[in-house]
């Protein structure tokens, strides 16, 4: 059969979800960078700005030869097969290449492992070039700094780290530390914000207790509650995931009384304000 009568191909599709989806750049990454690995009792990472680059560095247990494959080709993620009772982020490997939005080199270090990809060359998104990374890394670290294409704003991205929202780290499923930076190269001056989650199991084993803090003060308080969906109808992005969870998180006060304020509703993500005036509800569905 010819091959413009099997439907659209791989690279077309891979294109479409780029440029279709509507979640911010750097939120794809978070998601991205939650669904590693992590044998560490802090899970966390980095995201520095400098000199239109843009590094991601976590604490992950760092890349083996299947993760290199997956994120080479399109359409593949090292998620498919494992336990779907577990919540994980992301579209079949499509949160990595999200990157090709803004940038038109990325490089990559992970344990022995340093390439990079250059989208202007012929398949420069799934073709790896072994490239010697750019900057220096710290051990344990799994680094990827992104150089942004001329025309992207840069300023866009700026403001977006800077107003990145704390209660983010309610809803992640594993990243616990959130450091920002960004160097000004006109003034030499940084701006540092440090985003932490802390977990408290608070009565069944079903809630918790979880306190933001920014920048080591106390912004928010939450009781957090689990509701496991079974049976769920079949999605082919998600195939063979039957299970998913609801998750309500409930601001409170110091001394743990609620706060009546509007929240956002999430699916791992915020989505928008329904006027919700209890608390957060979360969708996470499995993949």
């Amino acid at each position: 059969m010819p091959a413009k009568c099997r439907g659209p191909s791989n690279s077309y599709r891979l294109a479409e979800q780029l440029y279709q989806k509507s979640t911010h750049f750097l939120l794809e990454l978070l998601q991205n960078v939650d669904d590693n690995t992590y044998e560490v009792s802090l899970p966390t990472v980095n995201i520095t700005y400098k000199r239109r680059t843009l590094e991601i560095a976590s604490n992950e247990v760092g890349f083996n030869k299947r993760n290199v494959e997956a994120i080479c080709r399109i359409g593949r993620s090292t998620k498919s097969g494992l336990d779907h009772t577990t919540r994980y982020i992301g579209e079949k490997g499509i949160g990595f290449k999200s990157v090709f939005k803004v940038a038109d080199i990325v490089w990559i270090q992970s344990g022995c492992y340093s390439f990079k990809f250059d989208k202007r060359q012929k398949l420069g998104m799934i073709a790896p070039i072994w490239a010697e990374y750019p900057e220096s890394t710290a051990n344990g670290f799994t680094s990827v700094i992104l150089q942004l294409s001329p025309d992207y704003d840069e300023g866009e991205l700026v403001e977006e780290i800077r107003l990145l929202d704390p209660r983010l780290l309610v809803f992640l499923r594993k990243l616990r530390q959130i450091n920002l930076s960004i160097l000004d190269d006109r003034t030499g001056k940084s701006w540092v914000n440090t985003l932490v989650r802390r977990d408290e199991p608070c009565g069944t084993d079903s809630q918790y207790q979880y306190m933001i803090l920014q920048n080591d003060l106390i912004c928010q308080r939450y009781t957090l509650t689990r509701f496991s969906v079974l049976h769920m109808p079949a999605e082919t992005k998600r195939a063979g995931c039957k299970q998913t969870e609801i998750l309500l998180a409930f601001p409170i006060s110091d001394v743990n009384e609620p706060k009546i304020e509007s929240q956002h509703v999430y699916a791992f993500l915020p989505i928008r304000d329904y006027g919700f005036k209890v608390g957060f509800i979360v969708f996470l569905f499995l993949d």
